[in-house]
């Protein structure tokens, strides 16, 4: 029995958030106020002062508001009014509302002209500002405050570089979500193929039997049809449990098992009392078999016993499974066809299906004539959590 079980998968929305809008909409605006209560402690109060420090911070509250704020309005008013702060109030505190200003150009990485502004400002024309009225007694100043321009502009790209990743990790995510749907659409699709193609195969054996022994027997005709409508209530069933996959997977309504690689045998039984002549042969014990490797080799005679009649249907056919220590073998064989295979390709989610289902399970399936009939040959290989699978 297969168990469905949901994983919840990787959120990128904290991602998002941490290279977007909290880093550069939240992060900078509150560091920007820590910045001016910082000058408001340290440097006496005026009047002018309060202005201009409102008007620095007039941009980071734009920003934490969720307003779109250009780099050159944080380069003047972030960075230039800062510094004009610097020099005219003597409040050299003022200066790391400046270097935020210039962090956050460089992140965004906006404008290059506004980027360069930013870090000529900040690691040069503020700090002579500051020292030129005094320069023996702030020489070290100068060197301390052209440093940390430089030192902002480096984080400043390392942000940038970050938030690059960020949204190229966002953006393989999400491709990787549409192309792991786009799969299960596939798989899905060659599922409701076999199921459909099979059964509809199968009531067509049951439903020509029963009009060719109507007249003469009646009750004949009768077993077949009954076999028949079993055979569409069973397909009806099996796509409504496909079908059932593209729900919500937190729906509380159960799906039904999938089959496995022990039912091949009722599998060529049901089709053998449709009418078609074929046996199975099966060596070594299919209990226990995975799954994943059991659903495969199912399909895969499912869509062999589909084409046979498709093509060959008055032909004899030979299922034959084998299951060895770690490798699980299907092997069918038809006897000579009524028209040549070569000209037959629908080109359809056929065998080229089974070869991308066995392919994804590590197997491989080969199809071709066979002496004067066809083959179909699978191998899958089995997983070994199965204690059972290493009889």
């Amino acid at each position: 029995m297969v168990t469905w079980r949901y994983c919840r998968p990787m959120e990128t929305s904290s991602v998002r958030a941490w290279g977007g809008t909290f880093a550069m909409g939240l992060a900078f605006p509150v560091a920007a106020l820590v910045a001016a209560l910082l000058v408001f402690a340290t440097t006496p109060l005026t009047t002018g002062l309060v202005v201009a420090l409102v008007l620095a911070l007039v941009p980071w509250a734009l920003l934490a508001g969720g307003v779109r704020v250009g780099p050159w309005l944080i380069v003047v008013a972030g960075v230039g009014v800062p510094g004009a702060v610097v020099a005219v109030y003597d409040a050299p505190g003022a200066i790391f509302l400046g270097l935020l200003g210039l962090a956050w150009v460089v992140a965004g990485g906006g404008s290059l002209g506004a980027e360069i502004t930013a870090v000529v400002a900040g690691s040069i024309v503020i700090p002579i500002v500051h020292a030129v009225g005094d320069w023996p007694n702030r020489r070290d100043a100068f060197v301390f405050f052209a440093t940390g321009g430089l030192l902002t502009w480096c984080i400043g790209r390392i942000l940038r570089r970050e938030r690059e990743l960020v949204a190229a990790l966002a953006d393989a995510h999400d491709r990787l979500k549409l192309a792991a749907a786009a799969g299960e659409r596939q798989r899905i699709a060659r599922d409701v193929h076999d199921i459909v193609g099979h059964s509809l195969t199968i009531v067509l054996l049951n439903v020509v039997g029963a009009r060719r022994v109507l007249l003469e027997d009646p009750s004949a005709a009768a077993v077949a049809l009954d076999r028949a409508e079993q055979v569409g209530r069973d397909s009806l069933q099996s796509v409504r449990a496909m079908i059932g996959l593209l729900r919500s997977p937190d729906e509380p309504e159960a799906q039904p098992p999938q089959p496995g690689a022990d039912d091949i045998t009722g599998l060529v039984q049901t089709a053998a009392d449709a009418g078609l002549p074929v046996r199975a042969e099966v060596v070594g014990e299919l209990e226990g078999v995975d799954p994943y490797a059991g659903l495969a080799a199912f399909r895969l005679v499912q869509e062999a016993i589909s084409n046979v009649e498709h093509h060959a249907p008055d032909s004899e056919v030979v299922v034959r499974v084998t299951r060895d220590r770690d490798r699980l073998v299907v092997l069918v064989r038809n006897g000579p066809a009524r028209r040549d295979f070569s000209s037959t390709s629908r080109g359809g989610t056929g065998l080229d299906g089974m070869r991308h289902r066995l392919a994804a399970l590590g197997g491989t399936v080969s199809a071709g004539p066979d002496g004067d009939g066809w083959m179909v040959e699978g191998s899958i290989p089995l997983r070994r959590t199965d204690p059972d699978a290493n009889r």
